[in-house]
């Protein structure tokens, strides 16, 4: 594949294309730094310190195109985003809450069962949330509660020139049928096997300069989101991205990773850090470096292209706190 359609097809790609709001109404809402508020513009999950630890919050609302295909995986979907972004910021999942639109009885009830089987998997307690039961439409939120301590905590915001960046990702898994870029590597292992692999974040975390969760705007948009919060650019070669055999480059560069991570890390911590992935059970490579400036640059083949400028490009994570 040539790299010029990579860097085209993810350009356009709507779950890139989508972030570019985020920036406006974040800073209606959030608040710039001030008491117990550690980081929340451009990270995965807010980080609020409490007492000895940090207390992480997140929240994730799934695409109306998800739970109009799929309502059972919708809902299952709504714990693991959530999930991952605690797992991405070091921490570890704690209890999470719910919002569900639905005047169908059917399609509650099986975002119902999906929401069960995700809490069951990931080891999170369901403890409360709100229904309206009388909409037009049907929709599901979730917001997750997470915890960890300041010498773990995994921030965007963190990349340094010179860093290495490494992708870590589960390849054992398969592409959720009619659902092109949802790879599934969660449903179909034990709760055991699901939490282990997502609660290396923590127990890496203090090699970590920054990280993130690879998700809607896959591997390479979500690498884009965390230059662009820690204002600084990259080059990458792609050939170097762990990839499950025999699939298309391009689906697995947009795909949402099940447990799919992109992290920075000092160089002379990097085999360290691959091999820490990979004793959980996850696939990592080290694909780049983090370089001063404002590019994402990508190699393949002996070609090279500019991905993003940060100059321009907005993913709405710039500005974010940086602790």
């Amino acid at each position: 594949m040539e790299l010029a359609e990579i860097v085209r097809a993810v350009r356009s790609y709507r779950g890139v294309a989508r972030k570019a709001p985020i920036e406006s109404v974040a800073r209606g809402l959030i608040p710039g730094r001030s008491g117990s508020l550690l980081a929340a513009l451009g990270e995965d999950s807010a980080a609020i310190r409490h007492g000895r630890e940090v207390l992480l919050l997140a929240a994730d609302g799934i695409i109306q195109d998800l739970v109009d295909k799929d309502p059972r995986w919708a809902g299952y979907c709504s714990v693991l985003v959530n999930a991952n972004d605690i797992a991405a910021m070091g921490g570890l999942p704690v209890a999470a809450v719910n919002v569900l639109s639905c005047g169908d009885a059917r399609v509650r009830s099986s975002m119902v069962k999906g929401m069960r089987e995700a809490c069951d998997k990931f080891g999170v307690p369901m403890v409360g949330g709100h229904l309206h039961p009388d909409t037009p439409y049907a929709a599901v939120d979730v917001a997750m509660l997470g915890r960890t301590t300041q010498s773990r905590l995994v921030l965007s915001s963190g990349a340094r020139a010179g860093d290495s960046v490494v992708f870590a990702m589960d390849i054992d898994g398969r592409f959720t049928p009619g659902i092109p870029y949802s790879w599934d590597t969660t449903s179909r292992k034990s709760p055991e096997d699901v939490q282990a692999r997502l609660g290396t974040m923590h127990e890496v975390a203090p090699m970590l300069s920054a990280g993130k969760d690879i998700s809607n705007p896959g591997a390479l948009g979500t690498l884009g989101m965390l230059l662009e919060s820690s204002s600084k650019g990259a080059q990458v070669d792609v050939d170097r991205i762990p990839r499950p055999a025999r699939k298309d480059l391009l689906q697995w560069l947009l795909a949402y990773q099940g447990c799919g991570f992109v992290v920075t890390c000092d160089p002379k911590k990097a085999d360290k850090l691959c091999s820490g992935f990979e004793s959980a059970g996850l696939t990592a490579g080290i694909c780049g470096r983090v370089e001063p400036g404002r590019l994402l640059r990508l190699r393949l083949g002996g070609d090279e292209e500019t991905l993003f400028d940060f100059s321009k490009d907005r993913f709405g994570c710039s500005g974010a706190q940086k602790i």
